[in-house]
């Protein structure tokens, strides 16, 4: 009898990888695909691999960076997945600009996701291959398009219910702050450049989410991301404002406020979010793509700004 069930399972298994569907994917294309992708192959770490493997995806093969070491790694995938190259059994296929088409063929895949457009001639030779903008959209808009293509909408509205209870447990700490401002910029150890971002993965999305605004200069830039001058550095001022950091030594916090400094002399003086101590450093991994990475932030935002003394600025 164990027998027969366990045939009847392997049998339905092969019947349902072998049902397809067709969608139009971000580049415009008609593309025939499985109705559940079991090996996937994911052309961008930060972007695609996170949230595939959140929605319970086979990802067979992913790019990454390659550390000065030469050890390839995953960027920001361990850190809100506990998944790496070492610990489980996704292979590195390259760099998501230069990915290793020998490599990705031996792997079989069933599905191929890129956010690349150019890509699509070479890989769709191999399987399936699906273009998704992810930054054409929110973290929450962009996850429920790719659970409906590679048929994980159970485990999406799983990953939904619990961030919504989450975000109304920190809003009720937040609201009682009433309303502030928090602009989020990204600024390098080399103080070579500062950008102001309007919208930044998780980081904004949570922010917009708990309520919270960004100053009004920084609402009027026309772009998603802004260069910002030495001497313009008060745009980037609001009540709070968020910075980040990497977990590699020449990229610590420390290291990326040096470069603030060499970036402009004194620049926490005329800074109210600095002078009042809420000039606040996350990790990299915190506007990744998914519900980790939301969730992170809501747990962030409400450790660093609730239930704080808070100098709210003029």
């Amino acid at each position: 009898m164990k027998v027969i069930i366990a045939l009847f399972s392997v049998l339905l298994t092969l019947a349902v990888s072998a049902q397809t569907r067709t969608i139009i994917d971000d580049a415009g294309r008609e593309v025939v695909i499985p109705l559940q992708a079991e090996r996937v192959i994911s052309q961008n770490d930060n972007r695609l691999t996170i949230p595939l493997i959140e929605l319970g995806v086979s990802v067979v093969g992913s790019s990454g960076r390659v550390s000065d070491a030469g050890v390839p790694f995953m960027r920001s995938v361990p850190e809100l997945t506990g998944v790496t190259f070492e610990n489980s059994d996704i292979e590195f296929i390259g760099t998501y600009a230069d990915l290793d088409v020998e490599l990705i063929t031996t792997l079989q895949p069933d599905l191929i996701v890129t956010t690349r457009d150019d890509q699509v001639a070479l890989l769709e030779k191999i399987a399936p291959t699906i273009v998704f903008h992810a930054n054409a959209y929110s973290i929450k808009e962009g996850m429920a398009k790719l659970a409906n293509w590679v048929g994980r909408t159970a485990e999406l509205q799983r990953l939904e219910d619990n961030y919504q209870r989450q975000l109304a447990n920190s809003k009720m700490h937040i609201a009682e702050l009433g309303d502030i401002r928090t602009n989020v910029i990204f600024s390098f150890p080399a103080g070579d450049a500062v950008y102001v971002y309007k919208t930044l993965g998780a980081t904004t999305e949570a922010l917009a989410d708990l309520g919270i605004a960004q100053s009004d200069t920084v609402q009027q830039f026309p772009d998603r991301r802004t260069s910002i001058a030495a001497e313009a550095i008060t745009d980037i001022d609001a009540d709070f404002v968020i910075n980040f950091f990497d977990n590699k030594p020449e990229a610590t916090a420390a290291r990326v406020r040096e470069g603030l400094d060499n970036f402009m002399p004194r620049w926490c003086d005329v800074l109210h979010a600095c002078k009042n101590k809420q000039f606040l450093f996350f990790p990299y991994a915190s506007y990744g793509y998914g519900y980790n990475a939301l969730s992170l932030n809501l747990d962030l935002l409400t450790t660093h700004i609730a239930g704080r003394d808070f100098t709210p600025r003029p």
